[in-house]
């Protein structure tokens, strides 16, 4: 195995240098003072393992195992840090192990130990991915992943939810996730991303859970074989390229770009329906998905009244007014609701329900909000009841 040496102090450059040559497992090919003369090196040269300083002017540690993790995922990353607090957030980072200057034999060894361990278990995933890669060739199902985003966000391995289900290292990087997966596609920068979700700590705080959760991500893209999934970093920038993940936010926004119901498309569109579970993002009161959210709201309410209206024009009253029930439920106030209501029930001759589902609303605005039905609804209203 091949190494090289990033830590702008040269006496402890040559401290490990030295500890390295003498365990004889690695081999030091080169020291590096600053980090972009590592990078450097690296975009021109292989090497298996970097020791990298966390505390470096210019470009810290953790900022250079970012453009690391870019140039070869495959590079283990052993950070190097004089302050034990750093060694735990070094851990929970895509470093391999940490360890503390001034760095001894002991300890050396034993996170040599752990580099020769991983690499055995690396050999065994190549193994692995060549077997996926060679039953996607002769057309074996391999497992779509699958991404639930109404109510609750859900990551799970396969399109079918009885599949096994992603279990969140923390709640940052999930919706680290979210807010990245919201944004798919689009850069993103560092400062955006630590004053949307990191903005009640420091920014030197900010910065380790960011590199966590970053970290966890990527872990979860490789594991879970994601084809094409990518989080990249460049220019302070990230974005997430979502690959073979299929989202049910991304089949209910490309179904409801319909122009009108007909009867080719009303079984797809009913199934549509399905996929809302509950509001975009709901259950985590994520505040910047607000605006998304009511937006889909919107689109979901049209969606189901649309596919009510054509129940009603071919004689499926009794379905249109099941979905709309449904409906009502979540839009207690929805003036166009219970106009919509009150002319399927019309159309079945129902005058009894048109009365029932009138003065119902009627009531609830005035319990809950004190005022009246706009004249619109009360007009449709006397108008129906009066033939």
């Amino acid at each position: 195995m091949k190494a090289i040496v990033i830590d702008d102090e040269k006496p402890a450059q040559l401290h490990l240098e030295r500890l390295l040559r003498l365990d004889g497992r690695i081999t030091p090919v080169q020291c590096f003072s600053t980090a972009r003369a590592g990078l450097d090196f690296l975009a021109k040269e292989r090497v298996n393992v970097v020791f990298l300083d966390i505390g470096m002017p210019e470009m810290n540690g953790l900022e250079a195992a970012e453009y690391i993790q870019q140039l070869d995922s495959s590079i283990r990353i052993i950070f190097v840090t004089a302050y034990a607090d750093h060694a735990v957030e070094a851990f929970e980072l895509q470093a391999l192990d940490y360890v503390l200057k001034p760095v001894s034999s002991v300890r050396l060894a034993k996170t040599i130990d752990r580099i020769a361990a991983g690499m055995i278990s690396s050999s065994f995933q190549v193994a692995a991915t060549a077997e996926v890669q060679e039953s996607e060739a002769v057309g074996v199902d391999t497992h779509v992943p699958g991404l639930l985003t109404f109510k609750h966000l859900d990551i799970y391995r396969s399109l079918d939810q009885k599949a096994q289900k992603h279990k969140w290292r923390t709640a940052k990087s999930q919706e680290l996730f979210s807010f990245l997966f919201h944004h798919r596609g689009d850069w993103v920068s560092k400062e955006i991303l630590l004053d949307k979700l990191w903005a009640d700590v420091s920014q030197e705080k900010g910065l380790t859970h960011l590199h966590t959760s970053v970290y966890q991500i990527r872990k979860l893209l490789k594991e879970w074989n994601m084809t094409t999934g990518k989080l990249e970093y460049n220019m302070n920038r990230y974005r997430l390229l979502s690959g073979n993940l299929v989202s049910d936010v991304e089949k209910f926004e490309q179904s409801t770009a319909y122009v009108t119901v007909t009867s080719d498309n009303v079984d797809q569109l009913r199934d549509i329906v399905t996929l809302y579970r509950g509001d975009y993002l709901e259950e985590h009161d994520y505040r910047w998905a607000q605006a998304k959210a009511r937006d889909l709201r919107r689109k979901y309410v049209g969606l189901v009244m649309d596919i009510a209206e054509w129940d009603m024009k071919h004689g499926r009253g009794k379905e249109a007014m099941e979905q709309l029930s449904e409906l009502q439920e979540r839009e207690p106030y929805a003036e166009e609701i219970c106009r919509l209501m009150m002319r399927v029930c019309a159309s079945m001759d129902d005058q009894q329900a048109i009365l029932r589902i009138y003065h119902s609303f009627m009531l609830t605005l005035l319990e809950e909000l004190g005022h009246q039905p706009e004249p619109e609804t009360s007009r449709l209203y006397e108008d129906l009841t009066a033939r």
